[in-house]
């Protein structure tokens, strides 16, 4: 019976709730507003399932990937995070017949995953969402799918791909898997909690958020909310503090910080990153509007890019360049010193925004001066180049 006694060991995969045959495991909240399974003893048939199928304790064999690309969709560049590849891979796919599994905003912008056919529903998909995604039943979803024929196209993170992999316990022809270079993830539950509070700031719903809005730069994103009365209110990425304590590694799930599911270890066909060496890599590309990096894992993985190059600006560079620069491929992490004093307080903050905004790191003076800079002259870069 899955028992969880160390959180860093959980990845919130939820494969040991889907494959349990007596369904006596359930996902429940903890106080830093993360989903972890719970058993009931009482129901349990002791056939150690769940055991068996934990990505956590029973791990893949990592993978190197064979072929690396700089790449960039240059039609769907401006509203994507990165280089617009992830948008060519999906509709492709769903032109050729198949699925395509991904995350999307729910009501009141609540972070789900959900099948889609069609590539109006596709869209669904795109752009960065910093919580992490409530699977519910999708593991199921997708295997009825496969077992019905269908091709099945699941994006995801590291761990959410190991999970879906784990739970389904046997290759299918038709699965077809992409992972992104993943820092972490940040609580669901302090989201929920943070989007309330801005929504009462406001006095008004919050229709939409973007995470990374690089309309001024890729490099220097702001976050952008979208409210129903209220409009629209960009804010820099390090004056949200929901955003800078995420980028500051304090609110991410305790097994984030050692994970055991990026650079190769997911089972993921394709990676995607931002390729943030972009000015070393591939300097054509290097005018802060974004590009991507791509690692081609398997052949499914080569399957579903080479369906796409001919759209794509394409530069071929090795898999060190992706990595580089990128805190999704990096580890451990180090856990904050302060991390278990702010999430004890959540609760009880009066004024959660400011509460949250206490704990945000500011860098030494000379640095934002350099960054302010840099970005200004991004801006400047990319006027010239339009």
């Amino acid at each position: 019976m899955i028992s969880i006694s160390d959180k860093s060991l959980c990845s919130g995969c939820t494969a040991c709730v889907c494959a349990c045959p007596a369904q006596c495991i359930v996902m429940r909240r903890d106080r830093e507003g993360f989903d972890y399974p719970v058993a009931n003893p009482d129901l349990c048939l002791k056939c150690g399932l769940c055991e068996r199928i934990c990505p956590v304790l029973n791990p893949q064999e990592k993978v190197e990937p064979f072929a690396a690309y700089a790449a960039r969709n240059e039609y769907r560049l401006d509203g994507s995070s990165s280089g617009g590849v992830f948008p060519l891979i999906a509709e492709k796919f769903v032109e050729d017949g198949g699925e395509v599994c991904g995350a999307e905003y729910e009501k009141y912008c609540k972070v789900v995953h959900s099948l889609a056919e069609r590539i109006e529903d596709v869209e669904r998909f795109y752009g960065s969402k910093y919580a992490q995604s409530e699977l519910y039943s999708i593991y199921d979803d997708v295997r009825s799918e496969l077992e019905d024929g269908r091709k099945v196209l699941f994006s995801g993170t590291p761990c959410q791909v190991a999970g879906l992999k784990a739970y389904l316990r046997k290759d299918y022809a038709g699965l077809y898997t992409v992972d992104i270079a993943c820092h972490g993830v940040p609580s669901p539950g302090l989201w929920d909690k943070y989007r309330t509070a801005l929504e009462a700031k406001y006095q008004s719903r919050l229709m939409r958020v973007d995470f990374r809005d690089k309309s001024q730069s890729w490099r220097h994103y702001n976050i952008r909310y979208v409210f129903v009365h209220a409009g629209t209110v960009s804010v820099p990425r390090m004056k949200d503090p929901y955003l800078a304590l995420f980028l500051q590694d304090m609110t991410l799930r305790p097994s984030c910080y050692e994970c055991r599911f990026r650079n190769g270890s997911s089972g993921s066909d394709l990676t995607l990153a931002d390729l943030w060496s972009v000015e070393q890599s591939c300097p054509q590309m290097n005018d802060d509007r974004g590009a991507s990096g791509v690692l081609i894992n398997t052949d499914k993985g080569r399957e579903l890019f080479e369906g796409i190059v001919e759209d794509l600006a394409v530069c071929e560079i090795s898999a060190d360049d992706v990595r580089k620069e990128n805190g999704g491929f990096s580890g451990p992490v180090a856990v904050p010193e302060k991390r278990a004093e702010f999430f004890k307080g959540v609760h009880s903050a009066s004024d959660l925004p400011r509460y949250m905004a206490r704990y945000v790191v500011r860098k030494p003076l000379i640095y934002r001066v350099y960054r302010s800079v840099r970005s200004f002259l991004s801006q400047i870069k990319r006027r010239f180049i339009k």
